[in-house]
């Protein structure tokens, strides 16, 4: 019993032990992290003519109720060259924890903001799902399926900029990060793009105007 007692009571002080350095670990760190909260100032959204005119209006964070700063990096906006521009916004508590947002700008062509892709449009394969596509803005749309999936969709925002290539930029749709490739459209007819994200796969996806 004795020597029983006497291993009982040696793992209860390596296990004392363990926990004290586990302490001596986390001194010095927060108990309760506040992560990085943005502010926007503007749109996150925005459309302008080629040759016209664009200023970021910026972006503020806040680490509970002290502000700190924010590292801006992405695109530069070129107004008089159709496309799509991503600004990104950083910013990292003092547990190096980090948050990012994204504000988009398209400049958008005349003839490309003068056309209306809006309807409805049937994926030519796999589930063969229907996708809306609403138009917002000159040459700003919303599509309800990204995927053509048969079921509910994920919904993303895009721009047709110029001619017939469509830009669909990186951007968080439930906490998971979206964006097309190889987008282009056949005004009147079809439009088709790689969807990049973990839960789709990488072939071209071609829907066609109902």
């Amino acid at each position: 019993m004795k020597f029983n007692s006497y291993k009982i009571l040696v793992f209860v002080a390596l296990v004392a032990l363990a926990g004290c350095e586990r302490d001596l670990e986390t001194e010095g760190l927060s108990r309760i992290t506040y992560y990085p909260v943005f502010k926007m100032e503007g749109e996150q959204w925005n459309t302008i003519a080629v040759g016209g005119t664009f200023t970021d209006p910026g972006m503020t964070a806040t680490e509970g109720e002290q502000e700190i700063e924010v590292q801006v990096s992405g695109d530069a906006v070129d107004v008089n060259t159709p496309g799509v521009y991503t600004i990104e916004y950083t910013a990292t508590n003092k547990d190096d924890y980090s948050v990012t947002d994204y504000r988009y700008v398209g400049v958008i062509d005349p003839t490309a903001a003068a056309t209306d892709l809006t309807g409805q449009y049937k994926r030519t394969a796999g589930a063969q799902g229907v996708a809306t596509i609403t138009k917002l803005a000159p040459g700003f749309y919303y599509s309800d399926n990204v995927g053509g999936t048969a079921a509910a969709g994920v919904g993303v925002h895009f721009y047709h900029y110029e001619g017939n290539k469509l830009g669909v930029p990186v951007q968080l749709v439930g906490g998971s990060a979206f964006y097309c490739t190889d987008a282009t459209v056949e005004v009147g007819v079809k439009y088709s793009w790689v969807v990049m994200n973990s839960g789709f796969g990488t072939a071209l996806r071609v829907f066609v105007k109902l």
